[in-house]
Protein backbone atom coordinates (compact mmCIF):
# COMPACT_ATOMS: atom_id res chain seq x y z
CA UNK A 1 0.00 0.00 0.00
CA UNK A 2 1.32 3.10 -0.97
CA UNK A 3 2.03 6.28 2.02
CA UNK A 4 -0.48 8.18 0.87
CA UNK A 5 1.39 11.24 2.70
CA UNK A 6 4.18 11.24 -0.19
CA UNK A 7 1.48 11.95 -2.96
CA UNK A 8 2.07 15.82 -2.60
CA UNK A 9 2.27 16.69 -6.20
CA UNK A 10 -1.71 17.47 -7.97
CA UNK A 11 -0.24 16.45 -11.85
CA UNK A 12 -2.49 16.04 -15.13
CA UNK A 13 -2.86 13.16 -17.41
CA UNK A 14 -3.39 14.09 -20.81
CA UNK A 15 -4.09 12.30 -24.01
CA UNK A 16 -2.93 13.61 -27.53
CA UNK A 17 -6.08 14.00 -30.22
CA UNK A 18 -5.17 13.94 -33.60
CA UNK A 19 -7.84 15.80 -35.87
CA UNK A 20 -8.14 17.44 -39.25
CA UNK A 21 -8.17 20.88 -39.87
CA UNK A 22 -10.26 22.67 -42.87
CA UNK A 23 -7.13 22.38 -45.36
CA UNK A 24 -6.75 18.74 -44.50
CA UNK A 25 -4.00 18.96 -42.43
CA UNK A 26 -3.12 17.34 -38.73
CA UNK A 27 -3.55 19.01 -35.75
CA UNK A 28 -2.91 17.86 -32.73
CA UNK A 29 -4.37 18.81 -29.10
CA UNK A 30 -3.91 17.41 -25.85
CA UNK A 31 -7.64 16.38 -23.66
CA UNK A 32 -7.16 15.89 -19.62
CA UNK A 33 -7.80 12.99 -19.14
CA UNK A 34 -7.77 13.48 -15.11
CA UNK A 35 -6.15 14.64 -12.19
CA UNK A 36 -3.97 12.57 -9.70
CA UNK A 37 -1.70 13.25 -6.58
CA UNK A 38 1.51 12.12 -7.13
CA UNK A 39 4.29 11.04 -5.58
CA UNK A 40 8.00 12.01 -7.43
CA UNK A 41 10.16 8.81 -6.65
CA UNK A 42 12.85 8.76 -9.15
CA UNK A 43 14.90 11.82 -11.97
CA UNK A 44 17.84 10.47 -13.79
CA UNK A 45 19.41 11.91 -16.15
CA UNK A 46 21.98 11.72 -19.11
CA UNK A 47 23.53 14.28 -22.30
CA UNK A 48 24.66 12.91 -26.01
CA UNK A 49 25.31 14.32 -29.21
CA UNK A 50 23.11 12.91 -31.58
CA UNK A 51 24.01 14.38 -35.49
CA UNK A 52 25.97 17.43 -34.24
CA UNK A 53 23.17 18.47 -31.83
CA UNK A 54 23.41 18.48 -27.84
CA UNK A 55 20.46 17.06 -26.41
CA UNK A 56 20.02 15.97 -22.60
CA UNK A 57 17.19 13.14 -21.57
CA UNK A 58 15.95 12.92 -18.12
CA UNK A 59 14.00 10.26 -17.21
CA UNK A 60 11.62 10.55 -14.03
CA UNK A 61 9.32 8.13 -12.04
CA UNK A 62 6.12 9.31 -10.51
CA UNK A 63 3.89 7.39 -8.54
CA UNK A 64 -0.01 7.54 -8.21
CA UNK A 65 -3.12 5.98 -7.86
CA UNK A 66 -3.84 2.90 -9.30
CA UNK A 67 -6.03 3.77 -12.64
CA UNK A 68 -7.48 0.98 -14.77
CA UNK A 69 -7.23 2.87 -17.70
CA UNK A 70 -3.31 3.29 -17.59
CA UNK A 71 -3.08 -0.76 -17.63
CA UNK A 72 0.06 -1.58 -19.71
CA UNK A 73 0.32 1.99 -21.09
CA UNK A 74 3.30 2.47 -23.66
CA UNK A 75 5.48 5.33 -25.33
CA UNK A 76 3.10 5.17 -28.72
CA UNK A 77 -0.10 5.27 -26.47
CA UNK A 78 0.33 8.94 -26.74
CA UNK A 79 -0.10 10.36 -23.05
CA UNK A 80 1.93 12.79 -21.14
CA UNK A 81 2.14 14.06 -17.75
CA UNK A 82 1.47 17.82 -16.51
CA UNK A 83 3.04 18.90 -13.38
CA UNK A 84 3.24 22.88 -12.62
CA UNK A 85 4.29 24.16 -16.08
CA UNK A 86 6.59 21.05 -17.05
CA UNK A 87 5.43 18.37 -19.46
CA UNK A 88 6.57 15.03 -19.08
CA UNK A 89 5.92 12.27 -22.20
CA UNK A 90 4.82 8.80 -20.07
CA UNK A 91 6.62 6.21 -22.02
CA UNK A 92 5.31 3.34 -19.61
CA UNK A 93 3.22 2.27 -16.55
CA UNK A 94 3.19 -0.23 -14.28
CA UNK A 95 0.76 -1.38 -11.57
CA UNK A 96 2.25 -1.81 -8.18
CA UNK A 97 0.80 -4.04 -5.63
CA UNK A 98 -2.60 -5.55 -6.11
CA UNK A 99 -4.25 -2.34 -8.03
CA UNK A 100 -2.39 0.03 -4.94
CA UNK A 101 -0.43 2.23 -7.28
CA UNK A 102 1.08 2.57 -10.54
CA UNK A 103 4.77 4.00 -11.34
CA UNK A 104 4.93 5.80 -14.13
CA UNK A 105 8.23 6.09 -16.24
CA UNK A 106 8.31 9.95 -18.15
CA UNK A 107 11.06 11.10 -20.40
CA UNK A 108 12.03 14.57 -21.62
CA UNK A 109 14.38 15.77 -24.14
CA UNK A 110 15.82 19.37 -24.03
CA UNK A 111 18.56 20.71 -26.44
CA UNK A 112 21.40 21.96 -24.89
CA UNK A 113 22.96 25.18 -26.11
Amino acid sequence: MANIGKLDRRVTIQKRILTKDEAGGIVESWVEVCHSWAEKVEERGKQSEITDADRAENQTQWRIRYKEQFQGLKAASGYRLSYKNEVFDIHHAKEEGRKSTMLLTTLTTEAIA
